[in-house]
């Protein structure tokens, strides 16, 4: 059991908790906090949790993936209320998995409109998501440990569901709280891998520096504390006992696989098949976050159901292999499902091979489960530890 609990003040607590868990956390400790302590919950639309109405805690819901108007205006309420607390004052935050989009505060000279661009060309990209919160991060006025700097001298604690591969609290929504190692050279030198197109002023403060975060030796981060309550290898862990008390071997991929999901779906298609031929009864589990690169802007689907309609593809019916992807937030990308389910006879379901590596190619992955009827539905699930796979070889 991990230790979360956090430093006693003399001063004021002010909650934070922001991402598609927000709600559940601050539930969750709801019962350790002051009656009447002051705050701020952000979490996407549709996912506050039922029931909870916390008194002097208000509730926004802004936009996910490409943040929005309602979220803007609360990172600067959020900003505002990091600039008022004191010396004996304690800022708690509670982070989950979507907080980079909810939260933003573009920097100085930087638009609203421009950060939602720049966001939507990272999301089409293929740029993993490290690469992804360090543009983020120097483009913010609240990333990157500015949200730390802004409520020093108070303490500041953060208590993260980490969905990053690796598990660095620096990049769990973006870092607020947390110094950033990486520079305004790292963030141009990710722009131009993969060809993000930058207004001229942006360009220009990140090559004087001007957008440059703090640093591990910033003196107003010293004060800054974080813990994880949550990994993507808690989750794998959870899924490999309930595969082992069905009588499956384990085969661990890693809890932080990332690239391109086309590629890691045909590679882990080729390693079911081969312990198929060992004649192995085996459950192979991942969990990390891959990628898509977007060709098709008005496809539909999700890295998840595109990892498994790849997957689908090189199996190619193969009996007594069977499985699911699904992201544990309850949402593959940005359609209604956490993932889908694969079985020998999904191809057909789908109208054919041939139709559905149409359907693949043109990025509506989503399109083709639903053709066969093989979506998982969830709603949101409360919380974010990244995507889990796994693949039933019989």
């Amino acid at each position: 059991m991990r230790d979360l609990t956090w430093p006693a003040v003399r001063g004021q607590t002010y909650l934070l908790s922001v991402g598609k868990a927000a709600t559940q956390m601050a539930a969750a400790i709801s019962h350790h906090l002051p009656r009447d302590i002051e705050g701020l919950i952000v979490t996407r639309q549709g996912y506050v949790q039922p029931g909870f109405a916390p008194g002097h805690i208000a509730i926004v819901e802004a936009s996910h993936p490409v943040p929005d108007a309602a979220g803007a205006q609360a990172a600067q309420t959020a900003l505002a209320a990091a600039d008022a607390l004191a010396e004996g004052d304690l800022l708690l935050v509670l982070m989950s998995g979507g907080a980079s989009a909810l939260l933003p505060a573009p920097a100085a000279g930087i638009s609203l409109p421009e950060k939602q661009a720049v966001t939507r060309a990272l999301l089409h990209s293929g740029a993993p998501i490290g690469e992804m919160n360090i543009v983020r991060k120097h483009l913010s006025a609240i990333k990157g440990g500015h949200l730390a700097s802004r409520a020093w001298p108070a303490m500041i604690h953060m208590i993260g569901i980490s969905d990053i591969p690796g598990d660095d609290v620096a990049m769990i929504g973006s870092g607020p709280t947390v110094a950033d190692s990486s520079t305004c050279a790292d963030t141009l030198a990710i722009v131009a891998r993969y060809q993000i197109a930058l207004p001229e002023a942006i360009r220009a403060q990140l090559e004087d520096g001007t957008l440059e975060t703090p640093k591990p030796d910033d003196p107003r981060l010293q004060r800054s504390t974080a813990v994880l309550c949550a990994r993507p290898a808690d989750m794998c862990a959870a899924a490999a006992e309930a595969a082992k008390a069905q009588g499956y071997d384990i085969v661990m991929l890693g809890d932080a696989l990332e690239g391109d999901a086309l590629a890691l779906g045909r590679d882990h298609a080729t390693q079911a098949l081969a312990l198929k031929a060992q004649g192995r009864k085996v459950a192979l589990i991942s969990g990390g976050e891959a990628t898509v690169i977007v060709r098709n802007r008005d496809g539909r689907g999700g890295r998840c159901s595109a990892y498994l309609l790849a997957c689908a593809l090189a199996l190619e019916g193969e009996p007594d292999i069977c499985g699911f992807a699904a992201d544990s937030d309850g949402i593959d990308g940005s359609e209604d499902n956490a993932g889908a389910f694969l079985w020998p006879g999904i191809l057909d379901a789908m109208g054919g091979a041939a139709q559905a590596r149409e359907m693949l190619d043109s990025d509506n992955s989503y399109l083709a489960f639903k053709t066969a009827e093989g979506l998982l539905l969830t709603g949101p699930s409360g919380t974010n530890v990244n995507d889990l796979r796994v693949l039933l070889v019989n």
